[in-house]
Parts: structure tokens; C-alpha cells; sequence
């Protein structure tokens, strides 16, 4: 399915207008929540490249905390494979230079360990995709942008009202102990995110009206197909 991206601060107008809050404190915490929740969904369809520097010491680097996924690393301008894994060639701007003597490896903590003690800023680069923002000039504050999908918006109301639960704010209608997916944001939130992950991954008309035409193409030309498995003397055009 293919979205339109729109600012999540919308999330917290819908919040102000549903249940009708007070506070407002909590705004520039939300941004951080709407980041976690995305990750608890991993419904990340709005991702975009970017190339952020790192620096090693005592054989370790932090990889960026906005990367939501790792693409490549470079050192002194040259692709830095990675020695756990079968695929050595990532997607990188460095085409297929690489290093034989120097590599990394994730330690599943966050960092990564390199075959170099040390380096200095801007050495060391993470190629990487994150989350496209938007900065609102009234708040100086990025946002996420997010699929325009009103199920997402709920899911996402429902995740912010929890963690304002959790940080003391009270609301007269709510309770994390209640057993009431209607009255216990975090019960609402499981159901939500669920709901949201299908929808946001469903396909749309475009993408029916392919598959229909590849499984029409395919069995209309299915002894083709086989000629060319099988008998490998012809070629697919």
C-alpha cells in the first residue's frame, strides 16, 4: 500500500480533541514515543538514506541511535564488511571496494566491533535509513512523518495515552489496571497495533491488479515456463 506522509504532531491534535487533555507538558516527549512505537509496529514504509559519522574507541562504536536500519559502513572512504554474515556486499555508495584486512562485527547491543582500536570523527561513516521528519518552527521540534492511515493515528493515540498513564498523568476515564480494552490504554494499544500493522502492509488496487496479470501471465504461458526450467533452451522475455 502506498501512503501519503503526514506530520504525526497530528496525533496530538486528535489526542486535544478526543479527550479533551489540559496538559500540554508532555508535547515534546511525543515525537520519542511516536519513534518507539513505529519500532514496536516495524512498520517502517516511510524510511529514508542517510550518512551519519561515527568514532571508535577501544575497538567500539555506537551505531547511530535514529538508524532503524543498517545498510553499510565505510572507513577512510572504503566499504567495511561485516564478518557475521553470509552477504558482504551491502548497498552502499562504495560499490564493490572493500577492505581485506579490516571488517566489524554487531555486538547486539547497539555497538559494533571493529579490527581498528580507534578513529577520529568523519572516518567512520554509517550508511543508514531512518524515519523521515518534519520540523514544526512553533515547537522547534521534529516529527516523524507517518503513513496517513487512520488506523496507525489510533494505534498511536493509544500508545501516547499509556506512556502519559505511566509518567503520572491522570485521566478521569482511564486506568492501566482496568480490564477494558475501552478504558485501559495499554490493552487498547495491543489491540490497535495489530489492527494497524495488517492495515498499513495491505495492498492496494495497483498492487491486486499486478499480482492478477503475473498469475494470468503465468498460467497462460505455463508450458513456456517449463521449457525454460526444464529444458533450458529457451529464454523468458
Amino acid at each position: 500500500m502506498i501512503y501519503t506522509q503526514i506530520n504525526s504532531k497530528l496525533v496530538i491534535a486528535s489526542l486535544f480533541d478526543r479527550f479533551n487533555i489540559d496538559y500540554s507538558g508532555f508535547i515534546p516527549r511525543v515525537p520519542n514515543w511516536i519513534h518507539a512505537a513505529i519500532r514496536e509496529l516495524d512498520i517502517y514504509v516511510s524510511l529514508i538514506d542517510d550518512i551519519v559519522d561515527g568514532t571508535v574507541v577501544d575497538y567500539k562504536c555506537a551505531i547511530p541511535s535514529e538508524a532503524k536500519a543498517l545498510v553499510g559502513i565505510s572507513y577512510l572512504g572504503v566499504r567495511l564488511p561485516r564478518t557475521d554474515t553470509l552477504n558482504m556486499k551491502d548497498s552502499t555508495t562504495m560499490d564493490e571496494l572493500s577492505y581485506d584486512y579490516h571488517s566489524y562485527e554487531l555486538t547486539g547491543d547497539g555497538y559494533i566491533v571493529t579490527t581498528f582500536e580507534e578513529c577520529e570523527e568523519g572516518e567512520l561513516r554509517f550508511y543508514i535509513k531512518k524515519l523521515a521528519t518534519v520540523l514544526d518552527s512553533n515547537l522547534n521540534i521534529y516529527f516523524p512523518l507517518i503513513p496517513d492511515n487512520q488506523d496507525l493515528i489510533t494505534a498511536l493515540e493509544w500508545y501516547v495515552l499509556k506512556r502519559l498513564l505511566e509518567r503520572g498523568h491522570k485521566f478521569e476515564q482511564f486506568s492501566l489496571t482496568a480490564n477494558n480494552e475501552f478504558t485501559n490504554p495499554a490493552l487498547a494499544w495491543e489491540k490497535w497495533k495489530r489492527i494497524a500493522r495488517i492495515s498499513v502492509s495491505r495492498i492496494d488496487a495497483d498492487e491486486r491488479e499486478q499480482l492478477s496479470r503475473m498469475k494470468c501471465t503465468l498460467l497462460s504461458n505455463y508450458s513456456y515456463y517449463s521449457d525454460v526450467r526444464f529444458n533450458n533452451t529457451k529464454t523468458i522475455e
